[in-house]
């Protein structure tokens, strides 16, 4: 009888940490890795599956002229043993190690359903092993009663790990220190159980004699991911700009062009750049980018704070969920600003909605507009500058490597091909240095406020508006409002900051207004509850501890009266493709 052989060639040809897709009625299989060298770099390449298949005689005496032979499955790999298992969903998840299983309130981070993820199984070998091709079966099994199967390749070798804790930690940086498989968001879910089992995939070493085991678990069960029932959502409305000062200004950016592939080679658009991009770097189990229509802009884009006021008034305008993100890009006409882009600092809390708008200069390469636009969704999240350069404005000093802007961890980019593995050189991505990656730390700090804002949506609200008088006091005293409907925040009332309202009646009320200066700018956005309904109202001013001004009452309109007519009430959505 002859043995079918998984070749060396096929190693080669599949990954030994590549990424590749094939057919099999087990489910999905893959595997893909690249170790981050300190750009984007990685080695890669892709198989059919087939390829380089070797024919072994296995028996004694004559060759078997009775024709073809019959294949047989790869034997059992000897001298190599599991002893480490993470999972990386954008920061390392240690799941196994010491022996023992780390449990969901034991780890250092949750494991989302519904996201992308790579598993990685560091294994030990006996003394004296020899560098060779394995091949790693990575079997995930459903609560339904499905199962999926993901198949790796590595370059096996000794592990040189003597000085460290954990193999991890040496050998993360490593295609060939791990199997490594990266499985598909549908696979991801609660209840799903796992194992493991590696295989030789070139002959010469079945007959080994060896205690370890070659299958994971090793008693040959299976063992539960830990994977939590999360809901953890980004909703993010970007509005393409047109600068509208001259007829030679250029059109404004079209976010639904064709701009390269997603992970699975199917044409992707700037919004799912823009999608991929946000995902990865934040824990979430979905991002959705709301395309809106096309907005005239005819103010000044070299400054920050007419786009931003642009931008908070749509929102208010279209009655947008508190939990939404506004996010402008333009291609400025009149000379490029000094930034590349500028945001609000938002907040938890539905009062601090009007906070979550930003804008970015839409550049030449989709990649930088798309980096930007991560940068500036953090800011909106309430994210300060991480330090790096030193250009960073306003950064924050409780970030563990101030002011050198290192992550300090390592983690995965589970969106990109070859996945692409980032040591802690990374700089984070609220720094102006490169290349970026979200810290552990970050990761910490944004998931209990996305956590926060995404469960106003699954209870299906946070409550009733109210009125509000929302508008910008300029730096020389001049002011300009409008009345909208939301929600207001005690928290960012200022003492001694009011808007003082005259009734019709002759009654003087004062009301505490919010009072939060525009980014880049002397100008301060106030917002305030409205005590009487706004036909009531003679006369307005706002006051604070050193000065005060009036609000012409004659300019206060509704909000809706101030929409163009090129927004869209109910915007456009972009719903990227399902794998």
């Amino acid at each position: 009888m002859k043995r079918l052989w998984l070749g060396s060639c096929l190693c080669v040809g599949i990954a030994c940490g590549s990424g590749v897709d094939v057919g099999g009625s087990g489910g999905s299989r893959g595997s893909g890795s690249a170790e981050d060298s300190g750009e984007t770099g990685g080695t890669t390449s892709d198989g059919s599956g087939t390829a380089g298949a070797t024919e072994v005689d296995t028996t004694a005496g004559s060759a078997d002229t009775t024709g073809d032979p019959e294949p047989l499955p790869p034997p059992p790999a000897t001298g190599i043993e599991i002893v480490e298992i993470t999972v990386d969903q954008g920061v390392r998840v240690p799941v196994f190690r010491d022996g023992a299983l780390v449990g969901p309130a034991e780890r250092n981070a949750a494991v989302l359903q519904g996201r992308e993820l790579v598993l990685r199984a560091f294994f030990e070998t006996d003394p004296g092993w020899q560098a060779r091709p394995i091949y790693g079966l990575l079997t995930l099994e459903h609560d339904d009663g499905t199962t999926a199967v993901y198949e790796g390749f590595t370059e096996a070798s000794e592990p040189q790990c003597a000085a460290f804790d954990h193999l991890y930690d040496c050998r993360y940086g490593d295609d060939n220190g791990s199997l490594l498989w990266r499985v598909e968001g549908v696979d991801v879910r609660p209840g799903t159980a796992y194992r493991i089992e590696l295989l030789e995939a070139i002959p010469g070493h079945e007959d080994d004699v060896s205690d370890k085991s070659p299958v994971f678990p090793v008693d040959g069960g299976t063992e539960e991911i830990g994977i939590e029932s999360s809901y953890m959502k980004m909703r993010v409305v970007v509005v393409p700009f047109y600068h509208d000062v001259g007829a030679a200004c250029a059109q404004a950016p079209d976010l639904l062009e064709e701009f390269g592939t997603d992970y699975h080679g199917n044409p992707r658009t700037v919004a799912g750049l823009f999608r991929e991009r946000l995902f990865a770097n934040n824990p979430v189990d979905e991002v959705e980018i709301i395309v809106h229509d096309v907005v005239d802009y005819g103010g000044n884009a070299q400054q920050g704070g007419g786009l931003l006021q642009t931008l908070q008034q749509l929102r208010f305008a279209e009655g947008a969920p508190p939990e939404y993100y506004y996010y402008g890009v333009i291609r400025p006409c009149q000379g490029t600003p000094d930034f590349s882009g500028i945001a609000q600092l938002g907040g938890p809390s539905p009062g601090q909605a009007a906070q979550r708008v930003g804008w970015g200069v839409y550049h030449g390469n989709p990649s930088t507009t798309a980096d930007t636009f991560v940068h500036e969704i953090g800011h909106e999240q309430g994210r300060f500058h991480i330090a790096c350069s030193g250009d960073e404005g306003g950064p924050d000093p409780s970030y563990p490597d101030h002011p050198d802007g290192n992550t300090l961890s390592w983690g995965i980019d589970v969106m990109s091909k070859p996945t692409i593995i980032k040591p802690p050189s990374s700089h984070e991505y609220m720094s102006y240095c490169g290349p970026t990656w979200v810290s552990e730390w970050g990761w910490h700090l944004v998931s209990p406020w996305i956590e926060e804002i995404s469960s106003w949506e699954r209870s299906g609200g946070v409550g009733p508006t109210r009125p509000l008088l929302v508008g910008t006091v300029r730096a020389d005293g001049s002011s300009s409002f409008y009345v909208a409907q939301g929600w207001f925040h005690e928290g960012l009332v200022r003492s001694g900051h009011v808007v003082r309202v005259t009734a019709v009646d002759g009654r003087v009320l004062e009301v505490p207004a919010q009072w939060q200066p525009w980014e880049r700018s002397d100008d301060a956005n106030v917002i305030a509850p409205l005590p009487v309904a706004l036909e009531e109202i003679e006369a307005l001013r706002w006051v604070t501890p050193r000065r005060s001004g009036v609000i012409d009452r004659a300019t206060v309109r509704e909000v809706e009266s101030l929409a163009g007519p090129s927004t869209t009430v109910g915007p456009a959505r972009y719903s990227p493709a399902v794998p």
